[in-house]
């Protein structure tokens, strides 16, 4: 297995387990994360703080459910690709269910850059709006 599938392995590892800070510790300090869409958690987040800020609103919009889960993923060079679904419920019921691709760009042993894609970025946009 390849150091950039180990560090993602980590880092999954740690959203499954609930454990932020190993999420945070296979990520640069000055990480850039593209969350995608029309909503307001959209825009481009650089640094582990704010990152760490932004990734706590989606636990509060879902009171808590919201998880990402891997399918599966494989990796090229410096680059590694995660196909995954996301699953949450807002506290009016309504639910979201999603696949989506998580691309993770590693440098010196670290997540350095992260972009996310949803299989239908209208219906995410509406659910978070």
């Amino acid at each position: 297995m390849s150091q950039n599938l180990e560090i993602f392995n980590q880092y999954n590892q740690g959203l499954i387990d609930g454990n932020f800070p190993a999420v945070f510790e296979t990520m640069a300090d000055d990480i850039i994360w593209h969350q995608p869409g029309n909503h307001s958690t959209s825009g481009t987040i650089i640094g582990k703080d704010k990152l760490g800020a932004h990734l706590a609103t989606f636990g509060q919009k879902t009171n808590g459910t919201f998880k990402v889960l891997t399918n599966w993923v494989s990796d090229n060079n410096d680059l590694v690709a995660a196909n995954v679904t996301f699953i949450g419920t807002r506290p009016d019921g309504v639910e979201l269910n999603m696949n989506g691709i998580d691309l993770f760009r590693m440098e010196n042993g670290k997540i350095q850059e992260v972009w996310l894609f949803s299989s239908d970025q209208v219906l995410e946009d509406d659910f978070w709006n």
